[in-house]
């Protein structure tokens, strides 16, 4: 049984490493160990022009600097620098601590790069923490990222997810054996025992808005016991994560409240039952993630323009112009509202867009077409 599994990991683990050079930004196997491993080592270069040169006719159809430009890296701005510094150096505090670890959260609406973060958080983790043990170390798996399950009902499917990291879910040997699974199976005793000899230090779970607080709750005691016995620290991401955590904390204590026997004891001693206000929950650390501002201070204006001209670095055009994009940072700003999602995907649809037509170069034609599903281009102040 032991040789079947460890065959059926390395024939998904070959899967794997196939799929990655074939496509190697793919979201899914970022959730497999493969996948993360290969996301910590990988150097992602732009495309070499070389000086004095123009672009030959099969340029327009050059896979490698087109996927290049439609998977332009997130720029990091200076308070996502230190947001990122802060939590990681909070993830060893807690690695050398064995009392008062406490979980981290990121929140902030949709598309301001908070998956971003946190997987930019795991990846200087884990290569801070292989720095320090003189590389990487066999069987030692520092880092597990997980998504929140399509079902997150149960607490099985939260476990599941983790052993499908570490590649300890059997895999259904037919489309049969797939059509005849009704729930997942439980594998805690296998996942904790690999976390715990594997020194896992931190658990990255993204997509929390995807639960419910009842759905969370009922997990909470199980990441508690991650924490608490193994010394893992856990970052929760999601679009109201912290409310969501809050939430759940407060249902979980309802299932372990102390008996109401304990309860009367409490208030005969003239003890508080419950933790006066504020609540421990309340004072879960939280990162908070906005839309890059572009209003009438000098300051703002200069940090919107500092994120474009770090995006402009990092395209790979034969003509493209100084201040590209920065020319445009209102117009952009309009239409993306600040928001990293959107603003890469501009940027990105026009650096192709540039590719195909042979221009190499991103003006406010490229720009109109790129944004033409986001809405009408409107000119800056001093064109109309």
């Amino acid at each position: 049984m032991m040789k079947a599994s460890v065959e059926l990991r390395d024939k998904r683990e070959a899967r794997l490493r196939q799929q990655l050079r074939d496509t190697p930004m793919r979201p899914l196997p970022l959730f497999q160990l493969t996948g993360w491993t290969h996301f910590v080592d990988e150097e992602v270069n732009p495309p070499v022009l070389a000086a004095g040169t123009s672009p030959t006719e099969d340029r327009k159809t050059d896979e490698q600097a087109i996927a290049y430009h439609r998977h332009l890296r997130m720029v990091p701005t200076g308070a996502m620098t230190h947001m990122q510094k802060t939590v990681v150096e909070a993830v060893h505090r807690n690695s050398g601590s064995r009392e008062g670890l406490m979980d981290h959260v990121i929140d902030g609406p949709a598309g301001t790069g908070k998956t971003c973060l946190l997987r930019a958080i795991g990846r200087t983790a884990q290569q801070e923490i292989e720095v320090a043990t003189n590389g990487r170390q066999p069987n030692t798996i520092p880092v597990v990222h997980i998504t929140t399950p399509a079902d997150p009902e149960p607490r099985v499917n939260w476990i599941w997810e983790i052993g499908s990291y570490l590649g300890l879910n059997p895999e259904p040997k037919s489309l049969t054996e797939v059509l005849e699974m009704r729930r997942h199976q439980d594998v805690t005793l296998s996942v904790n025992y690999v976390l715990e000899t594997a020194q896992t230090r931190l658990l990255l779970v993204d997509d929390i808005d995807r639960s419910s607080p009842q759905q969370l709750a009922n997990v909470l005691p199980y990441f508690d016991y991650l924490r608490d016995k193994l010394g893992i620290s856990l970052i929760f991401c999601g679009t109201g994560a912290s409310h969501l955590l809050h939430q759940a904390r407060i249902l979980a204590q309802d299932l372990t409240r102390v008996s109401a026997e304990n309860r009367v004891r409490l208030e005969q001693a003239g003890r508080p039952a419950d933790p006066v206000s504020p609540s421990p929950t309340a004072l879960l650390p939280v990162t908070w993630l906005h839309p890059l501002p572009l209003g009438p201070k000098a300051e703002e204006q200069e940090m919107f323009r500092r994120v474009l001209a770090s995006f402009e670095a990092d395209l790979s055009l034969y003509r493209l112009e100084e201040n590209a994009l920065s020319k445009h940072a209102a117009q952009l700003h309009q239409l993306t509202g600040g928001y990293f999602k959107a603003l890469t995907y501009v940027i990105s649809t026009a650096a192709v867009i540039a590719i195909h037509s042979g221009s190499e170069n991103i003006t406010e034609k490229e720009l109109k077409a790129a944004t033409a599903q986001l809405g009408p281009w409107q000119p800056a102040a001093g064109e109309r």
